[in-house]
């Protein structure tokens, strides 16, 4: 499955949101990869940029971009709730 920056996802996020307390909406606001998801996102895009990339390492890069993807979609989604209560 690939997530994409769209509207539709937002929109779907955006009632789920809504419910949910500040501690939580919070929480959602500063989520981010670990350093060893960011060390291993770097050396991934570095082989794909360099044409050395094997087809499971970008499957795998797939998936990590799809994550971060989903991951700002929900910091996005948190921080506009917070920022209209």
């Amino acid at each position: 499955m690939t997530i994409t920056s769209s509207p539709v996802l937002g929109r779907m996020l955006r009632p789920l949101a809504d419910r949910l307390r500040s501690e939580v909406l919070d929480a959602f606001s500063t989520l981010k990869p670990s350093e060893a998801e960011e060390e291993r996102y770097h050396d991934l895009a570095e082989k794909n940029a360099d044409g050395t990339i094997t087809a499971e390492e970008r499957k795998e890069l797939e998936s990590i971009v799809s994550a971060n993807t989903l991951l700002s979609l929900l910091r996005k989604e948190a921080r506009e709730v917070l920022n209209h209560r």
